[in-house]
């Protein structure tokens, strides 16, 4: 397509125009009025298109020259009296459809093109500072030398512009207190994961937002960003011809409807209509998740209904209630829980898939021979600095030990740059990992691991960058009397003759300390401030990420305390609070979670509590709303049909590998016929198109027979718990899964309304559920077989026990009974530690020791 060509004078006419309307006049007004929250003037592509349609394709092609023009049409409708410095930011948006790029498929020919990227936010670090104008000042005559800042690194002076220098001199040195910077946040998007085909990893970008917008996007946010495609060149050493991209954003917007990503044709709406009314949708639709797993129907069942959801409810109130379904899966190694986590984070229109393994702060931290220097000046290496101070350790986590101090201030990093002394909370000692890096720059050199982040400057900002991703040429800032940026000259990876261990430091509020003169960022604020590499982002990020969509979470049980703590929060109301790290905010994670954990000791006995074998506290299992153990117990019946099964999935692959319609009296249609079973009823994209059709119409209400069912469901379980002594069977969160779950089977039917059928499939899974977990031996169900470490019938056990105790004391009379005694009558029977129930109940006041004698108090 030939793109018409316009001259400066052209396209200052056609901004003129545009921004002549009163609708434009207005918002200039407006920013002109409130300059310091307002530094941008927006303009629809449209409204470009509608003036001019040669002018809108050749702004998407040449952008910098029209909008560098825009903004001087701009400056000149302000005032005389507006400062010259205030410059007022032109911000195209609403690009049209074929502008529109994935990222995965942006090419050489979008370079500095504007175009529009859809994605989903996975990292945003804080806004920092970038330098527009550098002023560098001639290393021999000290001549000033302003040099405008564009694109990513930083731009030095050519020659010195003074006649005495003779246009001889080649080094400058940077003013960064009088240079002008501005505000620039960093991001990285990832591809939707509902626009993925398959198991298609999402691609990633980043850009930068500038100015007045920065700080305005978190992660989780599903945006548009318009901006101009940018090349960078590797800071390696030699040269490289091969460049990496990135985003200069101009603006964002922000998706606000629930699955909007994924496109539904009259043909599909037609296909799904007819889906709905098969009475045979249902169980088709469970026959279609992970068709080559045998068995599990009742999982199945729960994660087809998981995917539709119940309602979210706001009451008059203000106060709202999930409609979100969460399920745990809790079992033996090799009964599939990880495949049906994998298959439904690849059917769920916004499934994330993650590891409880991942989410670990190791691997954070420095060489023993760093050296510090507190604010008096005293020096020490890391190594010897905090083995002298822990000796009360707490093992944070396997390998990792941590012990908090308040006996040094040691260099740090302040706002711009600035050198100061900062408090160290934490002292850790951890597990040396399997490599690390040793750094050189300005003369000195520093050991740490891959994750380690030290502060570089890449183009013309400040990062955190991993050891792992460091290039030599990049700059390091060091701190050298003061703070001053030296190249990296060397990078080595040692793997041999590694020490035991090695040392970090929490230091409070910046996060970061000064080691052998090198700024490195501390472990906690790897966490969740910038989203970095540090891994303990990847779990949290999960259901962030998952926003409105499915969080699958593998080995649930692997997971860090901290983490699986934050899930409370997250699985109840819906969202993530952070304040660490100088950071609070307030993430969205507005998803189901289908989770899988492992039993504590290799397999489950059911003989034995549910919870005591599995590492998650009773609180957070609670928030399940449905809770499945799965078990592998050989049976000879079943151990045929599972073989039988997955013999037969086998020999179906290899026929559809199969070249030849027939190899020795094998049959290639025989086979695939024979081994129909195997293959999905509805293909993933159909079953995507209709779980997002239902959710976006589709809001349930119970019939009074629906409600009536279920009310009497629960108040009939409630009742045989009714007694002093008896029991609790089952609780109100139940009752709320029962609705959740009738809600999600009526959206299966694109039914307005939830009836008996709805409830009844409700109410057989909570029953499966139930029977699994808290099953006593009389049949009835005891909810804190579930919930705590001890069932109900258990704790009365204990309560007779102590009885029995005193009743002994009372027989010995004054004599009393020794701690061997008080055993050796009573360890025989029971199923509690003896020794521990003394402590116990000496600790509640009914016994006391006198002369190593216990005695009733």
């Amino acid at each position: 397509m030939t793109v018409t060509t316009f001259q400066d004078e052209d396209i200052l006419k056609f901004w003129d125009d545009i921004l002549s309307s009163d609708t434009y006049r207005l918002k200039l007004a407006e920013i002109q009025d409130n300059y310091q929250d307002k530094k941008s003037l927006y303009v629809p592509y449209t409204d470009i298109d509608y003036y001019n349609s040669d002018f809108a394709i050749y702004l998407l092609n040449k952008p910098d020259r029209c909008i560098r023009l825009g903004e001087k049409a701009i400056r000149s409708r302000l005032p005389a009296t507006w400062d010259p410095a205030n410059d007022i930011n032109l911000r195209i948006d609403t690009l049209p459809k074929d502008a529109h790029v994935e990222v995965r498929e942006l090419r050489s020919k979008h370079l500095n093109r504007l175009v529009a990227v859809d994605g989903l936010v996975r990292k945003a670090t804080l806004p920092k500072l970038k330098m527009t104008n550098a002023l560098y000042r001639c290393a021999k005559c000290n001549a000033e030398i302003w040099t405008p800042q564009k694109g990513m690194y930083a731009t030095e002076p050519l020659m010195c512009p003074n006649e005495g220098c003779n246009k001889s001199a080649l080094r400058f040195i940077l003013d960064e207190e009088a240079s002008v910077f501005s505000d620039t946040q960093k991001i990285e998007i990832q591809e939707n994961p509902e626009g993925l085909r398959g198991g298609a990893q999402p691609e990633r970008m980043s850009g930068y937002i500038e100015d007045d917008i920065s700080g305005k996007v978190t992660p989780g946010n599903r945006v548009t960003l318009n901006g101009i495609i940018r090349p960078v060149e590797k800071s390696d050493r030699d040269k490289s011809t091969v460049f990496d991209t990135y985003m200069e954003i101009i603006s964002v917007e922000f998706s606000q409807e629930e699955y909007d990503e994924i496109e539904i044709t009259d043909e599909d709406e037609e296909r799904i209509l007819e889906m709905a009314r098969d009475p045979e949708f249902f169980n088709n639709l469970v026959k279609s998740i992970a068709p080559s797993i045998f068995g599990l129907e009742e999982v199945k069942q729960a994660v087809a209904l998981q995917l539709f959801g119940g309602t979210h409810k706001e009451m008059d109130d203000g106060t709202t209630t999930r409609g979100d379904i969460h399920i745990l899966m809790m079992g033996d190694p090799g009964v599939a829980k990880s495949q049906i986590l994998s298959y439904m984070s690849r059917l769920a229109p916004r499934g994330i898939y993650a590891s409880g393994k991942s989410a670990s702060a190791a691997g954070l931290c420095v060489g023993a021979d760093t050296i510090l220097i507190n604010d008096k000046g005293e020096r020490s290496t890391i190594g010897d600095y905090v083995n002298a101070r822990m000796d009360a350790p707490e093992e944070y986590h396997p390998g990792i030990w941590r012990q908090a101090v308040d006996d040094w201030s040691i260099q740090s990093i302040g706002d711009l740059g600035s050198v100061r002394y900062l408090p160290i909370e934490y002292i850790w000692r951890i597990k040396t990992p399997e490599r690390l890096y040793r750094i050189s720059a300005g003369g000195m050199s520093l050991i740490l691991t891959a994750e380690t982040k030290i502060q570089a400057m890449r183009g013309p900002t400040f990062d955190w960058v991993a050891a792992s991703e460091l290039n030599v040429g990049d700059m390091a800032s060091m701190v050298m009397e003061n703070m001053r940026f030296f190249p990296i000259t060397e990078i080595e990876i040692l793997t041999e003759d590694l020490p035991e261990y090695v040392y970090d430091l929490t230091v409070t509020p910046s996060h970061a300390f000064v080691g052998n003169g090198f700024v490195i960022h501390n472990t906690a604020a790897a966490v969740k401030d910038d989203f970095g590499d540090g891994r303990w982002t990847l779990e949290a990020g999960a259901l962030v990420l998952a926003d409105k969509g499915l969080a699958c979470i593998d080995e649930l049980d692997k997971m860090t305390p901290q983490d699986r703590s934050s899930l409370h929060e997250a699985m109840e109301s819906q969202r993530i609070s952070i304040a660490k790290a100088g950071i609070t905010a307030t993430l969205q994670s507005r998803c189901s979670l289908l989770a899988a954990a492992n039993p504590k000791y290799g397999r489950f006995d059911m003989t034995e509590k549910i919870v005591g074998q599995i590492d998650l506290p009773p609180a957070l299992m609670s928030r399940f709303d449905l809770i499945f153990v799965l078990t592998d117990k050989p049976r000879e019946e079943y151990d045929k049909k599972l073989s039988t099964f997955v013999l037969k999935g086998h020999r179906r692959g290899q026929a559809r590998a199969m070249k030849e319609e027939e190899v020795g009296g094998v049959n290639k249609e025989a086979v695939l016929k024979d081994t129909e079973d195997h293959k999905p009823i509805y293909d993933m994209e159909i079953i995507r198109k209709y779980v997002s059709y239902a959710k976006q119409i589709c809001f349930p209400i119970m019939t009074d027979e629906a409600m009536e069912l279920i009310e009497g469901e629960y108040l009939s379980i409630r009742k045989t718990g009714e007694g002093d002594n008896a029991s609790v069977p089952i609780t109100a969160r139940q009752l709320e899964a029962y609705v959740r779950l009738s809600e999600a089977s009526a959206k299966t039917r694109l039914s307005p309304i939830v009836d008996e059928r709805d409830v009844t499939r409700a109410i057989n899974l909570v029953k499966y559920y139930m029977d699994g977990v808290a099953k006593t031996d009389d049949g009835s169900w005891d909810f804190d077989r579930m919930g705590s470490s001890f069932s109900k019938r258990d704790r009365d056990t204990k309560r007779g026990l102590y009885d029995q105790i005193l009743k002994a004391l009372d027989d010995a009379g004054d004599s009393g009974l020794s701690r061997d005694d008080i055993i050796i009558m009573f360890n025989k029977e029971s199923m509690f530690d003896i020794d521990h129930v003394i402590e116990e109940m000496h600790d509640n006041n009914f016994i006391i020791e006198s002369k190593g004698r216990w005695m009733r108090v």
